[in-house]
């Protein structure tokens, strides 16, 4: 069993923090997902430091089956697929 959260810029994932009893791993995200970030911030008008920083938030700790590494890997494949922009 392993825990993981998943850290967004408002709406859009970029990296998926997981943890088991062997320890952490932490993998970001394709490009994409950054790129999408940067046009949402510049679309927005969010691109100056504080306003661009304070848009950062984790999900909420979830817990799922599988070593962290699996956990993580197959949670970036389901982001990936749900990115539809």
């Amino acid at each position: 069993m392993a825990t993981y959260r998943i850290l967004y810029w408002q709406e859009v994932p970029s990296q998926i923090r997981a943890e088991d009893e062997n320890g952490d791993v932490s993998l970001p995200l394709p490009q994409k997902f950054m790129v999408r970030i940067d046009a949402l911030a510049a679309e927005r008008g969010l691109e100056g430091a504080d306003d661009y920083l304070a848009q950062w938030r984790w999900s909420e700790e979830e817990q799922r089956e599988g070593s962290a590494q699996d956990v993580a890997q197959a949670i970036c494949r389901e982001l990936e697929a749900l990115a539809d922009w």
